[in-house]
């Protein structure tokens, strides 16, 4: 064999496993790619869930008490404070989710997709932060609509007492998971650099 035909098919054995390591790489990304692709339409539905959910449960479950007769001072002071936390939250789901819509880990670089990722990881930090004082102000606005409907004996105090406490720890405990989620899903986007062009 001669040295051209040998230089030849070496030439061609190597163009072969370059194309074969290319085929390779792009298989085990869009493997890799099902998982944050999860995570993130999950967080898009969290996002969605919350700019609709939150305002449609806090109506339906305080629509007896707007009546004309129970229209007050304290209940309009209840309505101010209730709507506007409603309104902050809705208005932090909605700019979560135009932020996750921009991500595409399809045409995305890695980075691109990293830097918006902690785009919604510093809004989502940001808006537990404020939780613990947009919260109890949202209770407050409840209690305020409801006022009249309620019978302050110690029964009342202490089931409203309890009922706080139980929702704020609630509300401290879930964005903790919720944070480890976006964590997660960091750290598989990350996981994709070795596999990009």
């Amino acid at each position: 064999m001669e040295y051209d035909e040998l230089k030849s098919m070496w030439e061609k054995y190597d163009n072969k496993l370059d194309n074969l390591e290319r085929l390779n790489k792009k298989l085990i990304r869009e493997t890799l790619l099902k998982k944050p692709k999860r995570k993130l339409n999950w967080h898009k539905f969290q996002s969605i869930y919350g700019l609709i959910a939150v305002p449609v449960i806090l109506i339906i479950a305080m629509h007896p008490n707007f009546k004309h007769y129970n229209i007050s001072f304290i209940f309009l002071l209840g309505c101010i404070l209730t709507f506007g936390c409603i309104l902050y939250i809705s208005l932090l789901n909605l700019k979560g989710y135009l932020i996750l819509k921009q991500i595409d880990l399809d045409s995305d670089t890695v980075i691109e997709s990293a830097l918006k990722i902690t785009k919604f990881k510093n809004l989502h930090n940001s808006r537990w932060k404020h939780a613990i004082l947009y919260y109890p102000i949202l209770f407050i606005g409840v209690i305020l609509i409801a006022w009249h409907n309620f019978k302050f004996d110690s029964k009342t105090i202490l089931f409203l007492s309890v009922l706080f406490i139980i929702t704020y720890v609630i509300n401290i405990i879930a964005p903790k998971m919720n944070k480890d989620r976006i964590a997660r899903l960091e750290t598989d986007v990350n996981n994709l650099k070795e596999y990009t062009d």
